[in-house]
């Protein structure tokens, strides 16, 4: 039984450690990425815990890379859509009505 005390005492452990990250707003996320991504991935999450210019640099470069996230609202569609590269292209979006072509199946 001592060993079931132990592990006790060491989930309890985590569980307040955990407590403690998401009080400070913090979130723990696990990525699986490949080998040689790795270091990178994990010098980019420590910048962005200390947070500052570095944090803020790196947040700026990635968001327009990265995908965006599902309009929840219609307030945020309109802004997905004020947004886009197309905002100002002059698109013709009418459709044709012609009656199409004619497919010979023999």
């Amino acid at each position: 039984m001592p060993q079931s005390s132990s592990t006790d005492q060491v989930n309890a452990r985590v569980a307040l450690h955990r407590t403690k990250v998401a009080a400070s707003g913090s979130r723990r996320v696990e990525v699986t990425v490949p080998k040689k991504d790795a270091a990178l991935v994990k010098s980019i999450a420590e910048s962005l815990r200390s947070g500052g210019k570095r944090a803020e640099l790196i947040r700026e470069s990635l968001k327009p890379i990265v995908t965006t996230t599902k309009a929840r609202n219609g307030a945020e569609l309109i802004a997905f859509f004020r947004a886009s590269p197309l905002v100002e292209a002059q698109l013709d979006i009418s459709r044709d009505r012609s009656s199409g072509r004619t497919v010979e199946l023999s």
